[in-house]
């Protein structure tokens, strides 16, 4: 199943961002400042481009469970795309220290957390929510302007 069903699909999917955010950028930290998995490889040649290629793509993936839109999606590539490239000299110290600093794993996910928050989730379809009161009253709120959130049917 490719796409976010329910409710508990998407705090699965939450989980899974929080946990390669923290691995990728932050599994040591002190205060604001911290260190993963991604600044780590980048000192080994080769190493750090496939861990970046493959936290992006799953990063990404998570992206597309959740629906996100496809601006989001793009904008998140780009960010990653660009921590990857740091990732390419291998070895080469200005560049494994550019790509510590460029926390782009951790800056893609949370760009997804935000777009998610961003997005009113509902269980089902259209046709099957149209009648509840609860959705009535969400699509008013869009009608009159005070509702700017994303609506997402997870049916």
């Amino acid at each position: 199943m490719l796409f976010a069903r329910s409710h508990a699909d998407l705090h699965n999917i939450r989980l899974s961002i929080d946990r390669i955010k923290n691995i990728s950028d932050r599994i040591i930290g002190v205060g604001p400042v911290g260190i993963g998995l991604d600044g780590i490889l980048a000192w080994v040649p080769g190493a750090g481009a496939l861990y970046s290629i493959a936290a992006g793509s799953m990063l990404v993936f998570e992206g597309v469970r959740a629906r996100a839109s496809t601006g989001t999606l793009v904008h998140m590539a780009a960010l990653l795309v660009v921590d990857t490239l740091l990732d390419v000299p291998g070895g080469n110290p200005i560049a494994a220290v550019a790509d510590a600093l460029f926390t782009g794993h951790k800056w893609a996910a949370n760009l997804l957390e935000k777009h998610m928050n961003e997005t009113v989730y509902i269980e089902g379809t259209r046709d099957t929510v149209k009648a509840r009161p609860e959705y009535i009253d969400l699509m008013a709120r869009v009608r009159a302007g005070k509702e700017k959130r994303r609506i997402v049917f997870l049916g």
